[in-house]
C-alpha cells in the first residue's frame, strides 16, 4: 500500500533515485500535479470559474468567483462582485481564469500647433 498523501515538497522530490515501481511513480506523478496547481498564479481582480457550483452559508452558490488579494491574504467576491467567501483549498481545486475584454481609452493625435493658432 502506497502513500495516501501527495504533498511532498519539490526540493524533497527532485533528492529521489530513479525507481520502475508503479505506486512509487504514481505518488510522484500526484505529487507533482498538486505542486502545479499551487503554483498557478492568482492576481487582485481575476476572474475564476469552477466546474461545480460552491455553496455559502449565506445561500450563495456560484461557478464564478472575484479574486481580492490584499497581501497574502485572499478572498472572493461572487461574480457579480457582491459578498465576501473564502473558499478554503482553492488551490486543490480545479479551476479556469475567465478573460476578460478590456476596453483601452481612445488616444487622439494633437493638432498641429498651425491648425490651433487659426
Amino acid at each position: 500500500m502506497g502513500p495516501c498523501e501527495a504533498d511532498c515538497p519539490a526540493r524533497i522530490l527532485r533528492l529521489l533515485s530513479p525507481t520502475a515501481k508503479e505506486h512509487a511513480l504514481d505518488w510522484r506523478r500526484r505529487c507533482l500535479e498538486r505542486l502545479r496547481m499551487h503554483g498557478r498564479k492568482v492576481t487582485d481582480g481575476m476572474r475564476l470559474r469552477f466546474p461545480r457550483p460552491i455553496s455559502f452559508g449565506d445561500g450563495h452558490s456560484g461557478t464564478d468567483f472575484i479574486v481580492m488579494k490584499k497581501g497574502e491574504k485572499i478572498t472572493f467576491r461572487n461574480g457579480d462582485g457582491r459578498g465576501y467567501y473564502r473558499i478554503t483549498g482553492f488551490r486543490d481545486m480545479s479551476w479556469t481564469v475567465v478573460p476578460e475584454t478590456k476596453v483601452h481609452r481612445t488616444v487622439f493625435a494633437a493638432a498641429p500647433a498651425a491648425a490651433i493658432a487659426a
